[in-house]
């Protein structure tokens, strides 16, 4: 073994093996950086990150509250008439306040549940107010006649 040259005794370089449970995933980082940044550039704003919803999470509303009551003041207006004010002035409120905070978020799934019962509050408010006139005009008219 004298005419042999010495070998080289360095280790082998370590290899590293990715497991299929590494969050890291750098092929997919590559691709999605100049995405990002023409992105940014184009629109200046940034860019969404992944694993957070598109969508977002809205407030609770008293807008289908303020429906029922709506309706069921036309409803009961309709059956008996004092009996629909008492349900469509809170219905008008509710479908406000619900409104003021559709308005703030575009896109909230209650935006137009809340236009809805504000705008029937209104209209059986009217018509308590077309059929309260329409009493008093009777009244008025029974007693001219007596006289």
């Amino acid at each position: 073994m004298q005419g042999q040259e010495p070998r080289d005794q360095s280790p082998p370089q370590q290899q590293v093996i990715a497991s299929v449970w590494d969050s890291q995933q750098p092929q997919q980082q590559q691709y999605q950086q100049p995405f990002q940044q023409q992105y940014q550039q184009q629109y200046q704003q940034p860019f969404p990150q992944q694993g957070i919803p598109m969508g977002g999470f809205y407030p609770k509303t008293s807008a289908s509250t303020a429906l029922g009551l709506s309706i069921a003041g036309l409803a009961l207006g309709l059956l008996c008439f004092p009996l629909c004010g008492v349900l469509a002035i809170p219905g008008v409120f509710m479908a406000r306040s619900s409104a003021a905070v559709t308005g703030s978020m575009p896109g909230h799934p209650d935006a137009n549940t809340a236009k809805i019962a504000e705008i029937l509050g209104w209209i059986t408010l009217g018509l308590m107010v077309l059929a309260l006139m329409g009493f008093v005009a009777l009244i008025l008219l029974d007693e001219s006649a007596a006289l």
